[in-house]
């Protein structure tokens, strides 16, 4: 029997590789008992290029840049022969600050623009922009920056590239330092947000960014007006795009002023890394992640399994940290089985120290039911 092991990483607890171990040695038992094809996967989120480089021949790149609050670092990215892989949160994650330091107020994308301007000069004409795990609410305006715009005030001074700034953008003046024509970018994000509203980035994101109530408020009008702006300057109307209030509203920022385009990142990268052709070969597929709940059907790695599980009529089986899944969507989901770490563990802690000896157990009970 051929089994594909394809889950996300359990965040905070496993990497996608330590989940696919874990199960495999339940599973196999130290024996050949199915043959087993591990592929990791990711949605576009923060640990989407760990993922990404163990499938594709990618060499790192170090480039000296800035973090959110303007300190120098150096940080990585990676290319393949044409393209760069740049991950947002490697110069501009939250990560990189402490708890004190967390404020979309005053931080900036400068950093990954940095990067992404590094790998320009050094004639990359594709560039594919992981957007998870920022710690800013700029609109993109640190990126723009480093590409060579300029953000002007009503008085036409220049203004700094940060969310405290949105507000007073009045004009956008852009010399690029490339040729915008021969230069692809593509962002890929695991969300659908809007750039402003209810379910914008700043009201969804920026409170666990260091935002307070008020903060979130005015971040929120200044990606309206932002949105304004770069509509007066383009005709391109960026406010509602799904995907435009990833990490912060840089997907909006590069869509309008750089002609980027969004996709879902779990799509690309299931295309780079050929998933489709191992669910074709399997007998059952196994996928996974920390928690599954409603998130999980939007674009998601398990809803992107699911998919092509359907497509191709294979039976799945989920693997999660706990289970919140309403049983409705979860017979949408058609997975045969799910099994839950909550449901073994003491408690929380418990789940996130264990999580690979409850896997490997869980995997045994799997075995069972196979033979």
């Amino acid at each position: 029997m051929k089994i594909l092991l394809t889950p996300d990483k359990f965040k905070g607890s496993l990497s996608a590789e330590e989940v696919c171990k874990a199960i495999e040695k339940g599973l196999n038992g130290g024996e050949k008992i199915f043959e087993i094809i591990t592929h990791p996967m990711a949605d576009g989120g923060d640990g989407s290029l760990a993922v990404l480089s163990t499938y594709l021949n990618l060499k790192k790149q170090a480039v000296g840049t800035f973090d959110p609050i303007g300190r120098e670092i150096s940080a990585e990215y990676y290319t393949s022969s044409t393209a760069a892989f740049i991950e947002v949160a490697s110069a501009s994650g939250l990560v990189l600050l402490n708890e004190q330091e967390r404020n979309p107020l005053k931080t900036s994308t400068l950093g990954t623009g940095k990067m992404i301007a590094d790998a320009i000069s050094k004639g990359y004409q594709e560039i594919y922009l992981f957007l998870g795990g920022s710690a800013t609410n700029d609109g993109g305006m640190g990126i723009a920056s480093a590409l060579g715009c300029q953000f002007l005030d009503a008085q036409k001074r220049i203004l700094e590239p940060i969310g405290e700034n949105l507000p007073y953008v009045k004009y956008i003046e852009s010399s690029p330092d490339f040729d915008l024509e021969k230069i692809k970018i593509t962002l890929l994000c695991d969300v659908t947000n809007p750039l402003f509203g209810i379910n914008g980035a700043a009201q969804i994101y920026a409170p666990q960014k260091g935002a307070t109530e008020e903060e979130v408020k005015y971040l929120d009008n200044g990606l309206r007006n932002f949105s304004n702006i770069i509509h007066q300057k383009t005709g391109i109307d960026v406010s509602n795009l799904p995907g435009s209030g990833a990490a912060g509203g840089i997907g909006a920022g590069l869509i309008g002023l750089f002609g980027a385009k969004i996709e879902k990142g779990f799509d690309t990268i299931s295309k780079l890394t050929d998933l489709e052709k191992y669910i074709q070969w399997a007998d059952w597929v196994v996928s996974g992640e920390g928690k599954l709940d409603s998130q999980s059907l939007q674009g998601k790695v398990i809803d992107g399994v699911a998919l092509l599980c359907k497509k191709y009529d294979k039976p799945l089986a989920l693997f999660v940290g706990k289970n919140d899944l309403q049983p409705q969507d979860l017979h949408d989901l058609k997975a045969k089985h799910v099994f839950s770490i909550s449901e073994n563990a003491k408690n929380l802690e418990d789940a996130m120290l264990n999580g690979a000896v409850y896997l490997e157990g869980m995997a045994i009970q799997f075995r069972r039911l196979l033979q």
